[in-house]
C-alpha cells in the first residue's frame, strides 16, 4: 500500500541528513551527558533500545546526537531514520508500519547487513497503538535494522517491554540534568569527585571552582535540570516553560491519551500538593477528600504520576515488605524546577521550602544509582535517606543549614543503635567536619559535596 504523500513530507522534513543537512543547527553544540554516552554504547547490539524519561528531559537530543556519532563513523545518513509520533494525527499502528516501510524500500540505498546496518531512530512511540507487536515483528525479520525507540510514559514504554520485548530490549533512562550536568551546560568544569563514602579526599583542583560550584547550586535547587532551562532569565520564565512544556502537556495531553484519567484538573492539584508536600510524608487517603477524589482513585492518580515520572515514592526502610506497603510514605518530585513552577518559588525563597528543596535534589541524586528509603520508628526518631547495601545499611540526614547541633544527628545516632551501624552522614548546607554520638562517627558534609559525588553505587565502597 502506498504511503499517504502528508507523511512522506513528514518523513522527509524529519531527516534532513539524507540531503547533506544536520538534524538540529546546534548538533555539535550538544553538552555532553552520561545518558548520551550510554545510548551510544548500545549501537552496535542487537537488542532494540527504549530510550525513557520525563517529558523535556533530553531523550530527542539523546537520539539525534547518537545519530550525529554514527553519522560521524562513516555510517551513510540515508541508512538512518528519525521521526516523531508525538504530532502525527493517527494513532494507528499503520503510521508506524508505514514510516519504517516507506524508509526500507524508498530511502536505503541496499538491504541492511551485519556489516553496513539500517538504524531507526523512533521517537515517543507509546502514542501508537500496538507498538510493541510491530517492533517485534520488525527486530525478528530484520535482523540488521537497528531500533532505538522512546517514550515520555515509562508505563506504556516499559509494559510493552515486558509484555512482547522481553529479552529483545534494554531499558535506558534519561532523568532531567544531574548538578554535575547542569554545571557543564553552565560551563563550569568540575574534577571528579569520589562517593561520600570512599574516605578519599576531594582533589585540590576543586578550590579554583569551589564559589561557582555553591553559586550554581542555590540556582539548581530552585529551577531544577530541564536542559532548556538553564540559561533562561528571569525565573518566571522557567516556571511559564515548564507549566506549559512539562506540566500541562504531560497532565492534560499525553496522560490522557494514554493513561484512563476522568478527571486530569484534579490530578494536576494532587501534584501540587505533593509538590508542597515534597520530602514529607504523606497519606493518600487523607490527600483525596481535598481534592474531591475517592482514596482508590487518588492511589491510582498517584501512580500514574509516578509511571510518567513526575513523582517518586519513598518508603520506610524495615525487613518487612508488608510494613514497607501499609507504613505512610514520602513523596518526591523527580525536578526541583516542578515544584518551585507549581508552587511559585523564587530566589527570594526561604529555609524552610529550600530545605525541601535541598532534600528533593540529594533524594533523586542518590535515586539515580541506589533505591533509597526513609527511617521513622514508633517514637518519632526519623532519618531522611537510607541506602542498603551488602555493607550494611548508611543513614544520611540532611539539614540545609549553617549551624549544625548534636540534636540535628539523633535521628542517626538512633539507626546506627538499632540497626547496629557505626558510621553515618549529615549533609549541610556548607558544614563539613565529623560529630562523634557515642559510638557512632558522622561525617559532617556540605550538599554540593553529596551532589558531585561519582554516581558510584554504594556496593562500591571499600
Amino acid at each position: 500500500m502506498a504511503v499517504n504523500e502528508r507523511l512522506v513530507r513528514q518523513i522527509a522534513i524529519s531527516n534532513p541528513q539524507w540531503r547533506g543537512g544536520s538534524l538540529t543547527e546546534e548538533v555539535n553544540d550538544i553538552v555532553p551527558r552520561e545518558s548520551f554516552e550510554e545510548l551510544n554504547r548500545y549501537t552496535t547490539d542487537r537488542q532494540i533500545v527504549l530510550v525513557t524519561g520525563p517529558r523535556r528531559s533530553g531523550k530527542t537530543t539523546a537520539m539525534v546526537k547518537t545519530i550525529q556519532e554514527l553519522l560521524d563513523r562513516g555510517i551513510d545518513p540515508k541508512n538512518t531514520l528519525y521521526f516523531s509520533f508525538d504530532e502525527v494525527l493517527s494513532r494507528e499502528h499503520t503510521v508506524l508500519e508505514d514510516v519504517v516501510s516507506y524508509f526500507l524500500g524508498n530511502v536505503l540505498p541496499a538491504k541492511p547487513s551485519k556489516k553496513v546496518p539500517a538504524f531507526l531512530f523512533l521517537d515517543e512511540i507509546q502514542f501508537i497503538h500496538d507498538w510493541p507487536t510491530i517492533l517485534k515483528r520488525i527486530y525478528e525479520t530484520r535482523p540488521h535494522v537497528k531500533i532505538f525507540a522512546s517514550g515520555s510514559s515509562s508505563l506504556r514504554v516499559r509494559k510493552g517491554m515486558g509484555e512482547s520485548l522481553a529479552g529483545r530490549a534494554f531499558d535506558i533512562t534519561i532523568p532531567t540534568l544531574s548538578f554535575r550536568e547542569y554545571l557543564a551546560f553552565k560551563g563550569i568544569e568540575v574534577p571528579q569527585i569520589p562517593p561520600i563514602w570512599s574516605d578519599e579526599p576531594v582533589p585540590e583542583s576543586f578550590m579554583l571552582v569551589q564559589n561557582e560550584v555553591t553559586n550554581a547550586l542555590a540556582s539548581y535547587l530552585v529551577r531544577g535540570g530541564y536542559p532548556e532551562t538553564v540559561g533562561m532569565r528571569p525565573i518566571s520564565k522557567v516556571h511559564r516553560y515548564i507549566r506549559q512544556s512539562v506540566l500541562d502537556r504531560v497532565v492534560y495531553h499525553d496522560l490522557p491519551e494514554t493513561e484512563s484519567i476522568a478527571n486530569p484538573a484534579s490530578m494536576m492539584h494532587l501534584l501540587k500538593i505533593l509538590a508542597a508536600m515534597s520530602s514529607q510524608r504523606f497519606e493518600i487517603a487523607n490527600i483525596a477528600p481535598d481534592i474531591g477524589l475517592k482514596a482508590q482513585t487518588a492511589s491510582k492518580y498517584l501512580s500514574i504520576l509516578e509511571r510518567a515520572m513526575l513523582l517518586s515514592t519513598c518508603y520506610n526502610y524495615t525487613k518487612s515488605m508488608v510494613k514497607q506497603a501499609r507504613s505512610s510514605k514520602r513523596a518526591y518530585l523527580t525536578d526541583t524546577g516542578l515544584i518551585s513552577s507549581l508552587l511559585g518559588l523564587d530566589d527570594m525563597t526561604g529555609s524552610q521550602e529550600l530545605g525541601r528543596l535541598a532534600e528533593t535534589v540529594a533524594f533523586n541524586h542518590l535515586s539515580r544509582t541506589s533505591q533509597v528509603f526513609f527511617w521513622r520508628d514508633p517514637q518519632g526518631n526519623e532519618v531522611d535517606m537510607v541506602l542498603p547495601s551488602k555493607h550494611g545499611p548508611v543513614p544520611i540526614e540532611l539539614k540545609y543549614q549553617t549551624s549544625i547541633y548534636k540534636s540535628d544527628a539523633k535521628g542517626l545516632a538512633r539507626f546506627c543503635e538499632v540497626h547496629g551501624c557505626s558510621r553515618a552522614f549529615l549533609i549541610t548546607k556548607d558544614h563539613e567536619g565529623t560529630m562523634a554520638l557515642g559510638d557512632v562517627a558522622i561525617t559532617i558534609l556540605p550538599l554540593w559535596r553529596l551532589m558531585l559525588s561519582t554516581q558510584q553505587p554504594i556496593d562500591g565502597q571499600p
